[in-house]
């Protein structure tokens, strides 16, 4: 059976790193292609080291849904795959309304609470209208879907209460992780002279990162043999800094940029903290889960379908940086307790997040889906 896997770009996010993951490791019976319409191909050498057939259709114009409908009716009149499954906004709009008039299966996948008011409340009115748009398009179109594919139940809700889907049409499969690639390490938690906490995440306001600032610059100053890392890149960048300086406390916090080592740095940290406003799911926690690294988290639904709260991590309020600064605190003074929690964090990890597992899910929703 053929399976094209369609998504917007091949740049390198969460979404497209995790199609590819999951299309290199399909049984030999089904044949991935992987196809993209926008200029952004980031990924297409991964691709092709990983030996997936892909095809980029280069259009300019980012909201030309005409052209690239026809571009994708005619592909896949050539290609006649049993079923199509499609990632991001844009793919999703041009891939329903092509296999709707192809009669072909379409598979529409949710990674985002796209819809949510954090997601909104930032937003200028312009931009407001331009979601709204969009809204519209996803709504109408999504009747066009035969079924679609969640990464995790929050994202099921979420997406199903706002584009108004029965949620019995919405499956829900995790995202994974290559669990040889994080080195198990928990002995060596705590024993450096200098205690490390690191967060993972594009520099976004979003992900909590100036709240876990103010909230270190005040623990640091009880607890001086402590730093911070922060690992990840985006438009935050500015005033992460500004307000790094103004706190006083860059001699003890790393903007790190984007890096490649992250099981490297999950294997060398004592803590990791990741107080996100919300998440799709997320890839960063489940590394951390898998890197063995004890876990300080933001409470909202999307971390506590990974994680429950003094069991196998720590959980913290989401924008609240008392909260935040008590939960530093606790991971110092409960040591032994956050290497337990970690150990067990990873455990479920193992189990739950392995990507060999869950591409056979994916495999197996599959054939479902086209018998």
């Amino acid at each position: 059976m053929k399976i094209i896997f369609a998504i917007d770009t091949l740049q390198t996010g969460g979404a497209e790193k995790s199609t590819l993951d999951i299309a290199s490791r399909l049984p030999n019976d089904i044949e991935p292609l992987i196809v993209s319409f926008y200029n952004n191909l980031e990924l297409k050498n991964e691709c092709d080291k990983l030996g997936l057939r892909n095809i980029n259709f280069a259009i300019n114009n980012k909201y030309d849904f005409g052209k690239a409908i026809n571009l994708f009716k005619s592909l896949c009149i050539i290609e006649n795959p049993n079923l199509v499954v499609s990632t991001l906004f844009r793919a999703d709009i041009i891939t329903r309304v092509a296999c709707h008039q192809l009669g072909i299966k379409n598979i529409g996948t949710f990674v985002n609470d796209t819809y949510s008011s954090h997601e909104l409340e930032d937003l200028s009115f312009s931009m407001k209208l331009k979601v709204g748009l969009f809204w519209i398009l996803n709504r109408w179109t999504a009747r066009y879907c035969y079924r679609f594919l969640a990464n995790s139940e929050s994202i099921k809700i979420s997406n199903s209460q706002r584009l108004l889907i029965d949620n019995s049409k919405i499956d829900v499969i995790y995202r994974g992780r290559k669990v040889s690639n994080f080195n198990f390490k928990i002995a060596n938690r705590f024993t450096n002279e200098e205690t490390h906490f690191l967060n993972v995440g594009r520099l976004l306001k979003r992900k909590g990162q100036a709240e876990l600032i103010e909230a270190f610059a005040n623990f640091n100053k009880i607890y001086p043999n402590t730093k911070l890392s922060i690992a990840g890149e985006g438009k935050y960048r500015a005033h992460l800094e500004a307000l790094i300086k103004r706190l006083n406390i860059g001699h003890k916090i790393k903007l790190l940029g984007n890096v490649k080592n992250v099981p490297e740095l999950l294997a060398e940290c004592d803590v990791f903290v990741f107080p996100s406003y919300y998440e799709g799911f997320s890839g960063a926690l489940v590394e951390a889960m898998l890197g063995g690294a004890p876990i300080l988290a933001s409470d909202i639904p999307m971390n506590k379908e990974a994680i429950n709260h003094l069991d196998t991590a720590y959980l913290f309020k989401v924008k609240d940086v008392v909260s935040l600064e008590e939960a530093l605190v606790f991971s110092i003074a409960n040591t032994d307790k956050m290497k337990e929690m970690a150990q067990k964090a990873r455990m479920i990890a193992e189990q739950k997040y392995d990507i060999d597992q869950i591409a056979k899910q994916h495999a197996a929703i599959y054939r479902n889906y086209i018998e």
